[in-house]
């Protein structure tokens, strides 16, 4: 690995461990409803690439604005009162992701785990947690997503050595020998399974982003290894479940890790291995948005990162995320996030960009 690969080592680990969330739990179900084919892993590898696209278009307009983030970008660029509309929007936005993440983790954490708890109590514990790693800054957010992102990864790779015995060839057939649209409508799902790149809107703040050789390495590492991840899941999924079964089971990967048996082994409930790994992504993802929020606020109201202003990111979010009743309204929240990642990854950086182009052509 060469210096400059290794002096973005730290950006790759904070995009992989922020993309990496309640998709790997839940995208299985929802491509087999939407796409329903042995090869919808297919729509995964285009839906990365569009997002590597739209990562390289983000990066065309932060790289006109060394060391400044989306929120000290736009109120320079569209004027202050569009420019804070649209920090408003990328805050809600975050506070909004960061709710449906947690909210979700609890109703995996409740069904699997600790079905007497909570889901207040599961909630508050993990918010807490976010709050209190916010508050220590940048550079130990990423120092911690770097601790733990070897763990993550081997609990990955663990999973699917221990599930490719369990593999039914027949399930995976036929690729390629049916009808491609429903592979092109699933990539618009598989392209907001990647969403966390954009927060390379955030990093620019303490490192100076000019470069597109380096920056293209950079996506192209971190949303390549997502893609990878998502991939062998969705294979592994569909070899061992079948696309009908995956239509019908809400966390297929979870039940997936569930039909890992050694007898006699030391260790037999495999799905608290990938539970446990899973935690920490969802963690390192909300950790992210929270902070991305948090920043937000304080640049946009020009303020200190205080302790108020924390605590009200980390109750907005908590209220948010028990606002649902139930696992069937949350997922169709899930639909009007999607608007709200429309405006936040593709949107707001093309006008941004657009309107940076035409200021300096009539310069």
């Amino acid at each position: 690995m060469n210096e400059k690969v290794m002096s973005n080592f730290p950006i790759i680990v904070f995009l992989i461990s922020t993309i990496i969330g309640v998709g790997i739990v839940t995208l299985p179900r929802e491509a087999a409803i939407i796409i329903g084919q042995p090869n919808m892993w297919i729509s995964i590898i285009l839906g990365a690439s569009i997002a590597f696209l739209n990562g390289m278009l983000i990066f065309a307009m932060i790289k006109r604005y060394p060391n400044q983030t989306v929120y000290d970008i736009g109120p320079k660029v569209a004027g202050r009162w569009i420019g804070n509309v649209f920090n408003f929007t990328f805050i809600v936005y975050s506070i909004v992701l960061s709710a449906f993440i947690v909210r979700t983790m609890a109703e995996i954490v409740n069904y699997y785990l600790l079905d007497l708890t909570p889901r207040f109590i599961v909630i508050s514990v993990l918010i807490i947690a976010c709050f209190y790693l916010v508050a220590s800054g940048m550079e130990n957010i990423m120092a911690f997503f770097q601790l733990y992102f070897p763990i993550i990864i081997l609990m990955f790779l663990v999973l699917t050595i221990l599930s490719v015995r369990n593999i039914e060839i027949t399930n995976l057939r036929p690729v390629l020998s049916q009808d491609i649209v429903p592979l092109l409508k699933g990539t618009k799902t598989m392209f907001f399974s990647f969403v966390g790149y954009e927060l390379i809107m955030i990093l620019s703040k303490n490192r100076t982003l000019t470069s597109w050789r380096a920056m293209s390495t950079v996506f192209l590492l971190s949303i390549g290894t997502v893609c990878t991840i998502y991939v062998l899941f969705f294979i592994l999924n569909i070899g061992i479940l079948s696309v009908e079964e995956l239509k019908v089971t809400t966390f297929p990967t979870i039940e997936m890790a569930k039909s890992i048996e050694f007898q006699g082994f030391f260790f037999e409930r495999f799905e608290l291995l990938f539970l446990f790994g899973w935690i920490i992504t969802i963690f390192t993802t909300v950790v992210a948005y929270y902070y991305t929020a948090l920043l937000g606020l304080s640049t946009t109201l020009q303020c200190k990162k205080n302790v108020y202003l924390n605590a009200g990111v980390g109750i907005s979010i908590l209220v948010l995320s028990l606002f649902p009743d139930g696992i069937t309204e949350l997922f169709s929240y899930g639909r009007y996030i999607n608007y709200l990642s429309y405006a936040s990854l593709i949107a707001i950086p093309l006008i941004l960009l657009l309107i940076s182009i035409s200021r300096r052509s009539l310069k």
